[in-house]
This record gives structure tokens, sequence and C-alpha cells, in this order.
């Protein structure tokens, strides 16, 4: 990390079907969040969107976004790429879109995004049928 550099704080990870910028408003519009992938195995998700934000950081960063099953730490995506910070005050939304993730085994995930090697920020959701104890 360069000296200056400070590593930012994730203020929030959201799971969706979509996101998409309002030409007038210019807001941010969240299409149908989730905390469950429900279905038969192997899920086939065709299309998933990661709308992380990042705040309280200042410099170049390398960073992760990556789908972990939880119990084997088995990284299913990994998107990977530099990323900028200029001031601390800045309070930045990144979406990355994830297309045709496959998912073999029931259970919790997690998605990690990490900054230079560290983790910052996780978000838990589970994968299978229906039940109970996790709903969306």
């Amino acid at each position: 990390m360069a000296p200056n550099a400070e590593l930012p704080k994730c203020i929030s990870i959201i799971l969706c079907d979509d996101v998409f910028r309002d030409e007038r408003s210019k807001k941010l519009v969240i299409v149908g969040t989730f905390s469950n992938i429900n279905g038969s195995l192997p899920v086939l998700h065709s299309r998933m969107c990661v709308l992380f934000t990042l705040t309280n950081g200042r410099g170049d960063f390398d960073f992760c976004l990556s789908i972990e099953h939880a119990e084997t730490e088995r990284a299913l995506v990994q998107v990977q790429g530099p990323m900028t910070l200029r001031s601390p005050l800045d309070i930045i939304d990144y979406n990355v879109e994830l297309l045709g993730t496959r998912f073999d085994v029931a259970g919790k995930y997690a998605v990690n995004l990490k900054a230079n090697g560290e983790l910052i920020a996780t978000r838990p959701f589970f994968v299978g049928p229906p039940n109970a104890e996790a709903t969306s």
C-alpha cells in the first residue's frame, strides 16, 4: 500500500437481481434483493448483482470480490481489479454483475470483499431448498 493510503470501509453489500441508475434523478434503483437462492441442486443463478458501498479510504487498491462456500471456503467466483479512492470523504457505490453462477452444494455462502488482500467485508447468504430458518 502507498505511504498515504488508507484501506476503505465497506458500509453495505446488497445481493439483488439488478441495479440501474435513474436518468432523471441519478439515483440507483435496486431490484429484487435476496438472502436466499432457492432451488434443486445444482442451482444455476443466471444473473445476480452485488452492490457494495465504500468510504473512508484513500489511495490505489487491488480489490477482489469472491463468492465462497462457508464450510469449504471454496471460491466459486472471483472478480478482481484496481480501484482508486481519492478522499476518505468519498462514498462510492460499485455494482458487480455476475452471470451464470453455479451452486452445486447447499448451505451458507459468503460474498467476501478484500482490499490489497485484507478482508474488509463479508455478506452471508444461503443456497438450497426453502426452509423456515433462512427466508428471503
